[in-house]
């Protein structure tokens, strides 16, 4: 079976799964409806029709973005192996643009560097992994020993917490603690940065990002 062969039977397959599935739930849906309301006339046979004829539309959605997929999917298929791991692994710029702000990368000899734990934290807090991984190297520059003059420990800097020298501790603790200030603020990043850098206290008295130098260079090396 070649390539494109592959695809569309696999996308087949999921048709069908999806389709039965959404068949299932009309047929239990309307066996239910029937017995919850006692459907004895037209008017509410109808009723319970259409919303069947919807859950089917819906399936046949589905079929139908299936087959434009494998469609799309069969004119791009790599020839070799090699091409294929290149399209792979090749970096997309999505997770670098957030909320109207652009990321920095992390240097060369970071990259790669605590990868699973980061991922696991960013999907876990819903924080982009680009975000998590600038952070770290901006306080810690990846060093999960590293202590500075007021205490603060570890890849993310914490100043809160048993454990703060462990790394997947660490990111996680600090990947919740970004969290939440991005919540607190609404997704305003700077904001959020600023609060996780001088505190939200001192967002709150300075009615958004403190004067201090400090933390005005701290959002500079993160965010553009």
């Amino acid at each position: 079976m070649n390539p494109v062969e592959h695809v569309i039977s696999t996308r087949q397959a999921e048709f069908e799964r999806a389709f039965e599935a959404a068949k299932q739930s009309s047929t239990t849906f309307e066996t239910k409806l029937n017995e919850r309301l006692n459907a004895t006339t037209e008017q509410k046979t109808t009723s319970i029709q259409t919303v069947t004829d919807a859950e089917l539309n819906r399936a046949r959605e589905v079929y139908e973005a299936l087959i434009n997929q494998a469609d799309t999917t069969s004119t791009t298929v790599p020839n070799t192996t090699a091409e294929t791991t290149a399209t792979e692994t090749k970096p997309t710029t999505e997770s670098t643009n957030w909320n109207n702000y652009q990321i920095k990368p992390i240097s060369a000899e970071n990259e790669g560097k605590y990868s699973e734990l980061i991922k696991t934290a960013a999907a876990k807090y819903d924080v982009p992994e680009a975000l998590i991984k600038r952070v770290i190297q901006v306080e810690s520059n990846f060093n999960p020993s590293v202590v500075s003059s007021a205490g603060a420990t570890g890849l993310m800097q914490l100043m809160y917490g048993s454990n703060r020298t462990d790394p997947a501790t660490n990111i996680d603790l600090g990947t919740k603690q970004l969290a939440g200030y991005i919540k607190k603020y609404d997704g305003e990043l700077k904001l959020a940065l600023a609060a996780y850098n001088a505190g939200p206290g001192n967002v709150s008295k300075y009615g958004g990002v403190p004067p201090f130098k400090e933390t005005q260079n701290y959002l500079t090396k993160i965010i553009e």
